[in-house]
């Protein structure tokens, strides 16, 4: 399945689709609501871009719609999908299993944020980042304290969650604190794949499902000219910074591509006084078993993963 995988994967780069951005219910039907931009001075920074301003964007409730009277959930876990941040969406199609693998180890209700692509027009850095803003501050204004909120991201959304914490702590006054962070399989070195074969060089190329095509297509896109793909923003790898008060788990695969970026980014986390960083390796992996690992054949695995985060979990609300 990795070789399939990562055979229709490439042969999607080459065509290279613009996803239609639809922000109707469809089959989510109640589940799925549209979120408008806040009017707070929330936007500051590398988020107020001359081009790119919020706009709406769509979002969809798991196991099912958010009920304010239900007692049983009162953790909110927000989280923002993969997929080199050209494709993919928050809907029960692509980040269904994903949702359920949280729902079923976690008492939480999940909300998955479908945000802009940078394959679309309008798309390219800092849109994604003013979603994930958009999308906390919607949870906010339910009266939803941040202490019950977690930010969650696989692959592309979880080097957003990043950059997220990072706006945070860069601008103090503007928004509280979520109570943890969920980061599976982070992509956190994107400025790499201007270079040639930064995947098929790879020591874990062959048991992955990434390639090189996808990753180029992810960052030309989003860091495009004059952007700098080694931005902190965008290329996080390098650049460690205090996070006290979020505690993060960050996850990997054994055998992927990504594994030894994780390793090296937490342990330059765990550097600095006051973080508070878990790193959790699943063996003999491939990348993204969150999002993809009913698809890949790791069902088994990827409920293991899932069981390990919903312990450290407990630990942390």
């Amino acid at each position: 399945m990795i070789a399939l995988a990562k055979t229709l994967g490439y042969h999607g780069c080459q065509v290279r689709d613009h996803p239609t951005w639809l922000l109707n219910p469809g089959a989510e039907k109640d589940r799925f609501e549209r979120i408008t931009p806040s009017n707070k001075d929330i936007y500051r920074g590398v988020l107020n871009d001359s081009e790119i301003k919020p706009v709406e964007i769509g979002a969809t409730w798991y196991p099912s719609i958010y009920g304010p009277g239900d007692a049983k959930r009162k953790t909110f876990i927000l989280h923002f999908h993969g997929g080199a941040f050209v494709v993919g969406d928050g809907r029960q199609k692509d980040l269904g299993y994903g949702a359920s693998l949280i729902t079923s180890h976690t008492d939480a209700w999940v909300l998955g944020i479908t945000y802009r692509l940078s394959s679309n027009p309008g798309g390219r850095f800092p849109a994604a980042l003013q979603d994930v803003v958009t999308a906390y501050q919607s949870l906010l204004d339910r009266g939803i304290p941040a202490s019950s909120i977690v930010m969650s991201g696989d692959s592309a959304g979880a080097n957003m969650v990043i950059a997220f914490l990072r706006y945070l702590t860069e601008n103090p006054d503007v928004l509280p604190k979520p109570r943890a962070a969920l980061l599976w399989c982070a992509w956190l070195n994107p400025g790499r794949s201007m270079r040639p074969h930064s995947c098929s060089g790879n020591r874990n190329y062959s048991t992955d499902i990434i390639h090189d095509a996808f990753t180029e297509w992810g960052v030309t896109t989003y860091a495009p000219h004059p952007i700098d793909p080694a931005d902190p923003y965008v290329s996080p790898r390098d650049h460690p910074f205090k996070c006290e008060g979020i505690p993060m788990w960050m996850q990997f695969g054994e055998l992927e591509i990504l594994a030894d970026d994780v390793v090296k980014f937490a342990e330059g986390m765990r550097s600095i006084e006051g973080n508070d960083v878990e790193i959790h390796e699943d063996k003999g992996v491939p990348h993204d078993i969150f999002l993809v690992g009913n698809f890949l054949g790791f069902k088994e695995e990827a409920g293991k993963m899932a069981a390990a985060m919903g312990e450290w979990l407990k630990t942390k609300l």
